[in-house]
């Protein structure tokens, strides 16, 4: 369970890269006790339990809540946009209590799986900074709550590019960390490959339409859209 709880780098400990022993887990258990002795290793642990329980219940959470939110703008399965009698997305949080045990019951181990976090975690920048690029572009005279200069269209793209190859360095290393393989990295390819295959269902077979990869915007927003702003993100009016 320690091994569950304890994703440190060996190397941070004992200035030696990790064994085999270390990676399976049975190292944190003798760091834990010689760091804070066997007595308060067991309360540790029993916070540190808590702790990840709170975590797993928030990704949870938020997982469930993206998952309809992307549902409810046409880009899933329909069956996900729905909220039980709770007003809880419980059919989300069904995918993402399926996905989250499939990914254990398959990677070798579970600190493997930070691996891929980490690779999806910079992937998310990357999506985040170019939407926030192309969205200048296709939408100049769009109103935006928070404005900044030219300058930092350039910084987002010199991010982009950065993050760009800081994925394509780690989805060629994996085993750099001591805890990824390149089995970890297809499996988690295959969990982003699975949503897209989702996408083009829902498009194609659901909304009987085409898939289309750019969608013709207008450059500024009707009075309903532009009321609604004002009204969500608190954009001044003229």
């Amino acid at each position: 369970m320690v091994a569950l709880l304890f994703p440190l780098g060996v190397g941070g400990v004992t200035g030696a890269p990790p064994s085999a022993a270390a990676i399976s887990g049975a190292f944190y258990v003798t760091a834990l006790t010689k760091i804070v002795g066997s007595g308060l290793a067991s309360v540790v642990i029993v916070l540190l339990i808590g702790s990840l329980f709170l975590s797993m219940i928030s990704s949870t959470a938020d997982g469930s809540r993206a998952l309809y939110g992307i549902a409810r703008d046409d880009m899933t399965i329909r069956q996900l946009y729905h909220l039980n009698r709770f007003h809880v997305p419980a059919r989300a949080m069904t995918v993402d209590l399926i996905v989250n045990v499939v990914l254990v019951l398959f990677f070798p181990s579970i600190i493997a799986i930070l691996y891929m976090s980490n690779i999806g975690y910079i992937l998310a920048h990357v999506l985040a900074l170019s939407g926030f690029l192309l969205l200048r572009k296709d939408r100049p005279n769009w109103p935006r709550p928070i404005k900044v200069g030219p300058v930092w269209l350039g910084i987002a793209a010199v991010l982009v590019v950065y993050n760009i190859i800081l994925i394509g360095f780690g989805v060629t290393n994996p085993t750099l960390t001591g805890y990824g393989t390149f089995f970890d990295m297809w499996v988690g390819v295959g969990v982003l490959v699975a949503s897209v295959l989702l996408f083009f269902y829902r498009r194609i077979v659901q909304d009987k339409a085409k898939v289309t990869f750019r969608e013709e915007v207008p450059t500024e927003p009707t009075p309903e859209q532009m009321a609604l702003l004002r009204e969500e993100a608190a954009v001044p009016a003229d």
